[in-house]
């Protein structure tokens, strides 16, 4: 072998290695999401970890876009790899940088949800005897996590009064209790369902008993704004929603028209007494199908975050909140 090596250099040639076997292609994986909090500017530089590359043929090239290093603005912004190797085979993978600036201070702090099982949180009945109840996705508890987002560690609390199969008068009358005890700065009122099912199944929007559930939910409305109102817990703002419209079919599926009636008079009800509306009806209107449940009444997960949404974006319309201190700005 030596001897080989030997005649090869006097000829003038280099002896190769054993062959290259092949390659696989290129491979990439992207770091975990990035969330800043409290960025004092509109905008920050942000180092992330750099993206990890397995295969390809020598060279390879990693590119990342924004880079890491770059000045990112305040909310979710897609960094997006991409892998090649001499061979021009590619992979990507991409990741969020997102930063939020310094919370203000929301003056409102205690917040109590009241009303049926759209509160509670059921999704449904499966059989006479049984409920399938999903706190974690009821609106009151995905309310909560939006203000925890949006406002960390200013101790702001929803408590889920909800009940499920309770009248509106049922509501109004449980409601003094839930006050005392609770002491809220604001109520989130959302009921009247169960004055309506029985007596407005499809079709029945004009009979009389109808009629009739519709004037209760109306007055029951009314009459626990006015009971908020009067209570000595200090109650500084009732938000009322409006009824969600019922899904396309559905064994506990309310009459689309008796919906729309009641929703008149309940927003008839809130100017009246001086509540805030929160209008639950047009934010589901043409989202049916994935914001209600089979059974035409209650709601998918999806329809319980959208009724969350709705009540978050009329609070922070309506509560008064406080910039940053000058101290944290600086």
């Amino acid at each position: 072998m030596a001897a080989a090596v030997a005649l090869a250099a006097a000829c003038g040639s280099t002896p190769k290695g054993p062959p290259t076997g092949p390659t696989t292609a290129p491979q990439i994986s992207c770091p975990a999401d990035v969330t800043l909090r409290s960025v004092t500017g509109s905008a920050q530089a942000v180092m992330y970890t750099p993206a990890q590359v397995t295969g390809g043929a020598a060279p390879v090239t990693v590119t990342c876009s924004p880079e890491s290093g770059s000045t990112f603005p305040l909310g979710a912004t897609s960094v997006n790899c991409t892998v090649s190797d001499v061979q021009a085979r590619q992979a990507a993978c991409s990741f969020k940088v997102t930063l939020s600036g310094v919370a203000s201070t929301m003056s409102v702090k205690t917040y109590e949800a009241i009303g049926d099982s759209l509160t509670e949180g059921e999704l449904g009945r499966p059989s006479v005897d049984a409920r399938l109840l999903d706190i974690p996705n009821a609106y009151p508890t995905k309310l909560q996590q939006a203000f925890d987002a949006a406002y960390p560690g200013q101790d702001i609390v929803v408590i889920n009064r909800g009940h499920s199969g309770d009248r509106i008068e049922k509501t109004l009358a449980e409601l003094p209790g839930h006050l005392l005890r609770d002491k809220p700065d604001a109520v989130l009122l959302l009921g009247g369902y169960n004055n309506l099912t029985g007596a407005c199944g499809p079709g029945q929007a004009d009979s009389t008993a109808c009629r009739s559930g519709v004037e209760d939910v109306a007055f029951g409305v009314r009459d626990c704004i006015r009971r908020t109102k009067e209570s000595s817990v200090g109650v500084r703002y009732t938000f009322v929603s409006t009824l969600t419209p019922p899904g396309a079919t559905g064994s506990n599926r309310i009459d689309a028209n008796a919906i729309i009636q009641a929703n008149v008079r309940i927003r008839q009800m809130v100017a009246a007494e001086g509540a805030v509306l929160v209008d639950s009806y047009g934010r589901f209107l043409g989202h049916e199908p994935e914001y209600v449940n089979v059974d035409g009444l209650h709601l998918r997960p999806a329809g319980y975050q959208a009724l969350a949404d709705g009540f978050f974006d009329v609070i922070r319309a309506t509560v008064p909140q406080a910039p940053p201190s000058a101290a944290v700005q600086r």
